[in-house]
């Protein structure tokens, strides 16, 4: 048994009084400071816009919707889209390797309540300004445009053009948006395998115009004030397995990532650099695990590799 040796009282008089009522200034600080403790809870919740059209980059933002959903971070999703578009939500498989119904899933989640969708065209001014309210939205994932040959739903630059001005109207800084490997400055386009030359061949002869589309997207966020991301992800192939996890190229010509990406892989990556963004004002490659960069495409991202997020580059 330890036992405490307690001080010895001095002789001085002791007058035991009552306790004292807490003052009203010590009220209002303590219910300042509990005010505070409420914000700031508050302001852990983030409400996110997230805008796609048809096609991979609408694929991986509508992967970004899930992870969203999945988070306790976010409170609210407003969901962006086409007429055309917004019903792919129903569809069982989004165009990728998740084995998973993703329409049903997304309706039985307890966190369906958090979605609000509303149908819109991003091209036209009067429904955006009608339409579009981002009025307590804290940041937008864009998956506007696509790199698709004959694909249609060029909507990248002028759609983008336009959330964008919605967003300095609602004093709104940060964006991430789907853009594409081979775009502007990154060229030679996935430099380490042939694959980048057939990318950078299509870009010049009858994806010419989705290359437009998608640079012009790049330059017009350049040019604004806006906290952005330009994200260009490798492979998005339909097959390709999600992992959980993310390489980002660091160094052009010196790392190489693995060629197939899955697109929820992608669509986590999006929300996490909502969430905590650590790359701003910039643009990405972000692919697959480097250990396959030069295995073949069709096995490339095929297994099951389970793992966390990580950023790395060739050693």
């Amino acid at each position: 048994i330890h036992i405490t040796r307690l001080p010895t009282l001095s002789r001085s008089k002791v007058i035991l009084k009552p306790p004292r009522r807490a003052s009203n200034n010590k009220r209002r600080r303590s219910t300042r400071l509990l005010i505070s403790i409420i914000k700031l809870q508050m302001s852990a919740s983030k409400t996110v816009a997230i805008f796609f059209s048809s096609g991979a980059f609408g694929d991986c933002a509508r992967h970004a919707i899930l992870h969203a959903m999945d988070s306790e971070q976010i409170s609210k999703i407003k969901v962006y889209a086409s007429k055309k578009n917004m019903p792919s939500l129903d569809d069982a498989n989004w165009k990728c390797g998740c084995e998973v119904d993703h329409g049903a899933e997304m309706k039985k989640s307890p966190n369906f309540s958090k979605i609000e969708m509303i149908t819109i065209d991003v091209t036209n001014k009067d429904e955006m300004e009608s339409k579009l309210d981002l009025v307590g939205v804290d940041a937008v994932i864009s998956g506007l445009g696509n790199r698709q040959i004959f694909h249609g739903d060029r909507v990248g630059r002028k759609g983008t053009r336009n959330v964008g001005k919605a967003m300095a109207k609602a004093n709104i800084d940060r964006i991430v948006a789907m853009s594409s490997m081979g775009v502007n400055e990154d060229k030679p386009c996935m430099e380490w395998r042939t694959e980048g030359k057939f990318m950078a061949a299509l870009f010049n002869t009858v994806s010419r115009r989705e290359y437009k589309d998608i640079a012009g997207m790049e330059n017009d966020v350049r040019a604004t004030d806006l906290n952005y991301l330009l994200v260009r992800p490798v492979g998005l192939g339909e097959g390709c397995v999600p992992r959980g996890e993310y390489f980002i190229q660091k160094k052009k010509f010196e790392d190489a990532l693995g060629p197939n990406m899955a697109k929820s892989d992608v669509g986590r990556f999006l929300l996490d650099q909502v969430l905590t963004p650590t790359y701003e004002k910039s643009a990405v490659v972000i692919g697959a695990d480097p250990k396959e960069a030069y295995d073949s495409f069709e096995r490339a991202g095929m297994a099951s590799n389970e793992g966390e997020e990580k950023e790395t580059t060739k050693k």
